[in-house]
């Protein structure tokens, strides 16, 4: 989902049109008679419940504790989950050195992890189930969770602290605890699971928010894009569930972006700290973002680099008129998917850089997913961007844009603000350097100013530098305030007024991994017109 930046000569009409694109890219109820009959959990007793939830949610362990508490974790999906909370001492394991991961956890036990795990402030006042007598082991930690708002008893005035908790019912109570929020432009449940239909009507608004904030996690995703939603929560489940969450809230740094359980977390890119929409992963490296494309006076044997998924001090000046296209895919489409996109653009340029300022426009659009899916279709996010540049001699360049200025739709994040230097070094006839450093937000923020409500605001560094090898020829590393890509962008003349340019590429070679991102392959081309 990356638009690349195109680069067009004044006098030979060198065009870079470039798309680039990037990989994939929430209540609390009560059981109704109409839901899945959930198998209650064996009755112990109450000292030896208590013994056994004193032993799962230690005040702290020491580090051979720990290490034992874990030994029956290794290999399991939720191993990366399950090994951060017990380090910080908010889940353990049994006397005998086992976790016991696939083991189901009941309500009691779940609302003594919250205690652990969550800052259980009171919400609302205490209430009386009959069937948690007050000297019951987990009375005080139901008593917290639901004063809390995380936990709600049955319509029959029941709580049920011996019955297995399920799926759904867990993720709702870490949802609605952690009064996590649904964006209403966000995907629908149905867009997220396969098993969608099975989801009771109490959990489709929390599933969405925690599936938004990166907190829904399922070991079927993402080949089944199963939820399970009435199946027993396990203390992997929940364990996972609660990392996420606390993720989420700042509290716990998010599992390294090539961690294999970051494929586990729904629809955030592999898995994330933050909650990323569709469209900011697109954005962060440029798709359906065309101001990029490069113009100027120099002679087209040494004309200034452009940069892959970031802009350029350059511009298209009167005259100048441009398109592109471009498509991306994951090197190993098959690692997750939707990660295609095919994108179209075309701009024009009115004023004169060099002897005064210049202003570059364009349309661009893109679909997401490849062409014709009904991810994004082609035309259902479209944007008019700017560029006001201005050339200092032959080679140095400044430039504002302005990417989205005028959109189809209303999300905010979608617009970037930016500012760029350029300078070109020649170094033979048909050799230079060119390089360009600037400061944007929107899709140049990093992955860590991308919090669920949308921090567009937040700044990040790009550039790029790039080296003329021949009149054809050149090569081109970018940095987009994420990740580092590197192009081989060719140029052809056509005609005294026409000239092509196509550049294969490969995006996100290096950097920040946290949110899952995957390497890709693009490849764009463009026209260019000198009138």
């Amino acid at each position: 989902m990356n638009q690349k930046k195109r680069q067009i000569n004044c006098k030979n009409i060198i065009l870079l049109g470039t798309f680039l694109s990037a990989s994939i890219i929430s209540g609390n109820a009560a059981f109704a008679a109409n839901l899945t009959e959930v198998k209650a959990a064996p009755v112990v007793s109450q000292k030896a419940a208590a013994n056994t939830v004193e032993k799962n949610l230690p005040a702290a362990t020491t580090t051979e504790n720990k290490i034992a508490q874990a030994s029956d974790v290794a290999g399991n999906w939720a191993e990366p989950f399950i090994k951060v909370l017990v380090e910080k001492g908010i889940i353990a394991g049994y006397p005998d050195g086992s976790f016991r991961p696939d083991q189901p956890v009941n309500r009691a036990e779940f609302a003594a992890l919250l205690t652990k795990a969550f800052d259980l402030e009171p919400t609302r006042e205490s209430r009386s189930f009959p069937d948690v007598p007050k000297k019951f082991w987990g009375a005080s930690a139901i008593d917290k969770a639901y004063r809390a708002g995380f936990l709600s008893g049955y319509p029959n005035n029941r709580f049920g602290p011996t019955q297995n908790i399920v799926r759904i019912e867990s993720l709702v109570s870490i949802s609605n605890g952690n009064k996590l929020q649904a964006d209403a432009n966000g995907p629908k449940v149905d867009e997220l699971f396969s098993d969608s239909a099975q989801v009771p009507s109490f959990g489709r608004e929390a599933l969405v928010a925690a599936t938004q904030k990166c907190v829904a996690v399922s070991v079927s995703y993402p080949e089944g894009k199963t939820f399970n939603p009435n199946g027993v929560a396990t203390r992997a489940d929940v364990a996972a569930f609660i990392h996420q969450a606390l993720v989420a809230s700042g509290k716990l740094t998010a599992l390294d972006g090539n961690n294999p359980a970051q494929k586990y977390i729904v629809n955030c890119g592999g898995g994330s700290n933050v909650a990323i929409t569709e469209q900011d992963i697109q954005n962060r490296a440029g798709v359906g973002n065309l101001p990029g494309i490069e113009t100027t006076a120099k002679k087209s044997a040494n004309a200034p680099v452009g940069g892959l998924t970031t802009p350029t001090g350059f511009g298209a000046n009167s005259g100048d008129f441009f398109i592109g296209t471009g498509y991306q895919d994951a090197l190993f489409p098959s690692a997750s998917p939707n990660t295609s996109a095919f994108g179209l653009g075309a701009g024009f340029g009115l004023g004169d850089s060099v002897n005064a300022i210049g202003l570059e426009t364009s349309v661009s659009t893109n679909s997401y997913g490849g062409f014709g899916t009904t991810n994004l279709g082609l035309f259902d996010r479209a944007g008019v961007n700017f560029k006001l540049h201005k050339q200092f001699g032959d080679n140095v360049a400044v430039a504002a844009g302005w990417e989205n200025a005028i959109k189809t739709d209303s999300d905010p994040t979608r617009e970037t603000f930016y500012g760029v230097l350029t300078g070109v070094l020649p170094v033979g006839d048909t050799n230079n350097f060119t390089a360009s450093v600037g400061i944007g937000n929107g899709r140049f923020r990093q992955i860590s100013d991308i919090p669920a409500n949308g921090n567009n605001d937040a700044t990040s560094i790009f550039g790029s530098l790039g080296f003329r090898v021949s009149e054809n020829i050149a090569l081109v590393t970018d940095y987009n305030g994420r990740n580092f890509s590197v192009g081989l962008p060719l140029s052809f003349q056509l005609s005294d007024g026409v000239g092509f340019q196509v550049t294969p590429a490969i995006l996100d070679v290096a950097g920040d991994r946290v949110a899952g991102e995957e390497s890709r392959f693009g490849v764009s081309a463009g026209l260019g017109f000198k009138f």
